[in-house]
């Protein structure tokens, strides 16, 4: 899926200049906003091929669109008479605004991304390890953002016992907001229960991380509702967001070791990237988690190592320590970077050049042609 394109008119430039800006260097990525100050050029553009995700703008520049245009996209106008399903509030802070955009283009009907029209839904990859303290977390995290801010739709999917990306923390986060993966769970259940055909919409359920890129469920307060997920409930959830139409990635974050939920992602996920330290514990713990999972289902064991690719995370050049057996090659390595060793901001840990260079190779290498970068703002008229 390409980024939300919205179609912003207004009569002011010194209105438009400030946003478009603010677009091109802030964490809304997702989306591209084309601005046109006068009609003629507006209706132009409505009327051509392109087809925005939506248009917003003053009234006396969208209706002479609405009266007689090809109105094939959703539309909002600037306005404050509290009708909020069809006004946005124009002069607002940028963030407010630009969430109220992004609401906006996401209750549109879905679109399908590069994935969906191969029938194949989003690209699915699971980050997963044997031991913690890997990295996995901050891994999986900037692949979210890196392939965000190229202007591909992302949803980070964390399903670990206690949620270690919640020190990401969002603005404007509200309670309720941590309801939405429970919420979504129980839909998905009662729609199982009752054999329902439709496929449940996403949306009202999810939330936009600006500085991780991405959509993601707020994290739950109660561990209990993590902890009950089988491994059906998580393949169901999987499918649930590759199929919507709205993601072109979904990233999986899991456990270290083996849970259902885990499980779940390594039969549920196209590709794995396995986390290991140059540490000998941690090779141990690998060899030995890999070898039983072998010696217990050969035939699972070779069809999950098919699709799984081993990153050395804190890499520092060599190797002090012997791959365990199993492991044939190691795929690609991430860097140590001495600023985290006691990190005490997290946005240090989405703000690293090298780690992102790093993961940015990854990104290539795992999605090949599929990976468009296709971002940034444009204005017209």
């Amino acid at each position: 899926m390409v980024p939300y394109k919205v179609v912003l008119a207004v009569k002011e430039p010194e209105y438009l200049e400030p946003l478009l800006h603010y677009v091109h260097a802030s964490e809304y990525g997702r989306m591209r906003i084309i601005g046109f100050t006068r009609t003629d050029p507006f209706l132009e553009y409505m009327n051509g091929e392109d087809r925005p995700d939506l248009a917003v703008g003053d009234k006396d520049l969208l209706e002479p669109w609405l009266h007689h245009g090809n109105i094939t996209c959703s539309w909002r106008v600037f306005g404050t008479s509290g009708d909020a399903a069809m006004e946005v509030v124009k002069y607002q802070p940028l963030p407010e605004l630009l969430d109220a955009l992004l609401q906006a283009c996401q209750k549109g009907e879905a679109r399908p991304g590069k994935a969906a029209k191969q029938g194949e839904g989003a690209v699915t990859i699971g980050f997963v390890s044997a031991a913690g303290g890997s990295g996995k977390t901050t891994a999986a995290v900037n692949m979210a953002k890196q392939l965000g801010g190229l202007g591909l739709s992302v949803f980070y999917l964390n399903l670990e016992t206690m949620n270690s990306s919640a020190v990401f923390p969002r603005q404007n986060r509200k309670m309720e907001d941590a309801q939405g993966l429970p919420n979504l769970l129980y839909e998905l259940k009662a729609a199982q229960e009752s054999k329902s055909q439709g496929m449940l919409g996403v949306e009202s359920f999810v939330t936009s991380h600006p500085a991780m890129k991405c959509d993601w469920f707020e994290p739950v307060h109660n561990r209990n509702e993590i902890l009950q997920l089988g491994k059906a409930d998580v393949l169901s959830l999987l499918e649930l967001l590759s199929q919507s139409g709205r993601y072109d990635v979904v990233i999986a974050d899991t456990d270290s070791g083996m849970n259902e939920r885990t499980d779940a992602v390594l039969d549920g996920c196209r590709h794995l990237v396995w986390i290991l330290l140059d540490d000998l514990i941690h090779m141990y713990k690998s060899g030995q988690q890999l070898t039983y999972m072998e010696s217990s289902s050969p035939n699972q064991f070779d069809q999950m190592m098919s699709r799984s690719r081993f990153i050395v995370n804190r890499y520092v050049g060599n190797l002090a320590n012997k791959l365990p057996e199993i492991i044939r090659e190691i795929e690609g390595v991430l860097p140590y970077i001495p600023s985290w060793k006691q990190s005490h901001n997290e946005e240090l840990l989405l703000s690293s050049p090298i780690f992102q260079r790093d993961i940015l190779k990854l990104c290539h290498e795992l999605l090949g042609g599929e990976l468009e970068e296709k971002t940034g703002v444009r204005a017209y008229g």
